[in-house]
């Protein structure tokens, strides 16, 4: 079993702080089979209810005498897939506020859903975390080949049955399951959107990773007007399909601000969509695939970290760009990917305008030191 950075983190929240603890991550990541670890190594009455059954979604309802019966023995109470629950914020609420003595831990598989559904009642009540695909950390880069490790994340990704499953056919079937219905089993749930036009985006989308994208082009690509076309990128991005990047800008009027750059949060979700599995040397899209792969895994190194950051690309008018600029505490760190060996630099009107900023050139070479 692959050990997860959130595990001890998340321990630790449920133990020490008086706060309901929510874990959100796409399906198929990982959650349940941490939180079960987690409730495995607690001392106390555990209870793991879960909102894909019926009967569970019957016992949590805002009734004091129903919650009474249900958490006054205990000392934790996890809820799996909790935006299947009917009105959860005020359940939660009101365990946490009437029975304090019982830690609570909830998860869900998209912000957009569980957290529109627990955000006012839970107000000052509770700590939030993100579980993602393995990450490059996560996966023992001292033990197993980094160039190993790359390779299998630019391709299949970081799901963790990918990672565990042995056969590349296998994994390709997962993979494309994952991506043509069951990742986005909640959003069709919760928001009406035409399926087919939402799929047929996600393909373009495929294929601009590294790019700016319009959505006015995309709109008139897949017949919707460019609102419809905003709207489901937000749902993708709160479904954790999806990452987006605007431009970055604080002093040239020459500077890029009103487009942006969408990546994949899981290159196997990506290659999936556009049935594209072929070896790192058959590809024509390996740049495009590492300036993808480090920023994704640059967000789950920060959010594992504990790091609030904001992520941007830069690029000005006359075509001078930075693929990642990371605002973090005050600072700025400019980061350009390059995965070939031709020799990349910083443009120097970046440093120039911002000179109290970092800048760094990420390669396979010293790749290890940003993101370890």
């Amino acid at each position: 079993m692959i050990e997860r950075t959130l595990e001890k983190m998340l321990h630790d929240a449920l133990v020490h702080k008086d706060k309901v603890v929510v874990l959100l991550g796409p399906r198929q990541v990982g959650k349940t089979t941490l939180i079960r670890k987690i409730a495995s190594s607690l001392e106390g009455r555990v209870e793991v209810l879960n909102g894909d059954y019926l009967d569970d979604q019957g016992r949590l309802r805002p009734d004091r005498v129903s919650l009474k019966g249900l958490v006054a023995h205990l000392d934790y109470l996890f809820v799996d897939e909790a935006q299947n629950i009917h009105d959860i914020g005020r359940v939660l609420k009101l365990i946490h506020d009437e029975f304090p003595h019982v830690r609570v831990l909830a998860t869900g598989s998209s912000s957009f859903d569980l957290t529109s559904r627990t955000g006012e009642p839970l107000t000052g009540r509770q700590t939030c975390f993100n579980l993602y695909p393995i990450s490059f950390a996560e996966q023992q880069p001292r033990v197993t080949s980094q160039d190993t490790i790359l390779a299998h994340a630019m391709i299949y990704g970081g799901y963790p049955e990918c990672i565990t499953t042995d056969s590349p056919q296998d994994k390709v079937a997962y993979l494309k399951q994952l991506a043509s219905d069951y990742l986005l089993k909640d959003l069709y749930r919760q928001v009406d959107v035409n399926r087919t036009k939402l799929l047929d985006m996600l393909r373009l989308l495929a294929f601009q990773i590294g790019s700016e994208v319009s959505y006015n082009e995309i709109a008139a690509s897949v017949h919707l007007d460019v609102k419809t076309v905003a709207k489901y990128v937000s749902f993708l991005e709160q479904t954790f399909v999806v990452v987006c990047l605007r431009g970055f800008s604080r002093n040239l009027r020459k500077e890029v601000t009103k487009s942006q750059k969408i990546y994949f949060m899981d290159l196997g979700i990506r290659n999936a969509i556009i049935s594209g599995f072929n070896p790192l040397s058959l590809r024509d899209d390996v740049g495009n695939l590492w300036e993808n792969l480090l920023i994704v895994e640059r967000i789950k190194k920060n959010a594992y970290l504990g790091i609030p950051a904001s992520y941007y690309f830069w690029r000005t008018y006359d075509q001078k760009e930075i693929d990642l600029v990371e605002e973090s505490g005050g600072r700025l760190s400019a980061f350009e990917f390059k995965y070939s060996k031709k020799k990349a630099v910083v443009p120097r009107l970046w440093t120039e305008t911002y000179p109290d900023s970092t800048a760094q050139v990420v390669t396979p070479e010293n790749v290890m030191g940003f993101l370890t």
